[in-house]
């Protein structure tokens, strides 16, 4: 988590306080009657601060837990235990009324262009859909208004999507869409998920720099997701990288990549392809496959640590700050700084 600082400043918007989120897979009765249920830990005791206006990215390899984090923070999935708090107030993601307030509140913006629209829906009521929905326009006249200017902000023009459905716009013009109606309800937080992974390479750059460019303008907050180093370095301020349902390093973007401190950290900055110069990753960085108990309860990267000790097995690491807003759950590391 973030210094005690911040918490304490009025810039903070986003404050996620040890949130579980567990997924029931089996559910098994045995000989005598005795229940016995396996849970993925999707979400395993998250610690984490967004300031207000900050683009804040969280990486890690899918089954990380970071879409599972970012739809929790936006109430499409109800923690375990552990809580939300928006702008210093506690969301009840059980209770309809606050879900509504806090959808006004807090938007997402999904991974696939393809399936993010109704196809029997125009282009026009996709985005008069949620107006409606928060009353947010008084008459025809206004709401007009409101669809051209969201559209002209993410680089759409009205009068060329009149009358159009979403099967006749193409990837990139269909995640603008999708960025365009999470802004038309004037939210403080967005909650970007892998929102450049399923287009074109020529497209990627044009969706992130729109998003910072509206990070800038209007102030909006952006909670991006993403598998992908490189693009959280170039959009962010500060990375999270998670691992296996936790944080595992919180920094700076700059220094997260320059000077990695997580063992796991290190092996994704190494695997990043360059285009020029030697690459980074060589066949003695490969990570070893240790052998651990089911019910093991240490570090979730001990198996594959290239650094794991024996004390890394008792308990897992807590993510603690080693130098000024840098943070990092690893024995080992933490010992070598002491």
């Amino acid at each position: 988590m973030l210094a005690e600082e911040l918490k304490n400043r009025s810039d903070l918007l986003v404050d996620i306080e040890n949130l579980h989120v567990y997924f029931r897979v089996s559910h098994e009765v045995g000989a005598v009657g005795a229940h016995s249920e396996r849970f993925v830990k999707a979400v395993n005791g998250v610690n984490a601060q967004v300031k207000r206006g900050e683009i804040f990215s969280l990486v890690g390899e899918s089954g990380s837990g970071k879409t599972t984090l970012g739809r929790t923070v936006v109430g499409l999935v109800k923690p375990t235990s552990g809580r939300v708090l928006l702008d210093g107030k506690q969301v009840d993601l059980f209770s309809r009324r606050s879900l509504k307030e806090l959808w006004r509140s807090t938007q997402m913006i999904f991974q696939d262009p393809y399936s993010t629209f109704n196809p029997l829906t125009s282009v026009f009521d996709s985005l008069v859909i949620p107006i409606r929905n928060f009353r947010l326009s008084n008459s025809s006249t206004e709401t007009r208004k409101r669809i051209e200017k969201v559209l002209d902000q993410v680089g759409l023009n009205y009068a060329d999507l009149e009358g159009k459905f979403p099967n006749q716009l193409s990837g990139g013009q269909r995640q603008r869409l999708a960025i365009a109606r999470a802004l038309i309800v004037e939210p403080e937080v967005i909650i970007a998920d892998e929102p450049v992974s399923m287009l074109d390479v020529s497209l990627r750059a044009g969706i992130l720099d729109l998003l910072k460019s509206l990070n800038r303008e209007s102030g909006v907050t952006v909670i991006f997701i993403t598998h992908d180093l490189a693009v959280a370095e170039h959009i962010s301020e500060r990375i999270a990288v998670m691992y296996k349902g936790k944080i595992v390093e919180l920094a700076p973007s700059s220094e997260l990549i320059k000077s990695p401190i997580h063992p796991y950290t290190e092996l994704l900055v190494q695997s990043v392809p360059r285009v020029k110069g030697d690459q980074s990753w060589s066949e003695n960085q490969d990570a070893p496959i240790r052998q651990v108990d089911r019910m093991f309860g240490g570090c979730e990267f001990y198996p594959k640590c290239p650094i794991g000790q024996d004390g890394c097995i008792p308990k897992s690491p807590e993510l603690e700050e080693v130098t000024k807003g840098h943070f990092v759950a690893c024995f080992v590391r933490r010992a070598n700084r002491q």
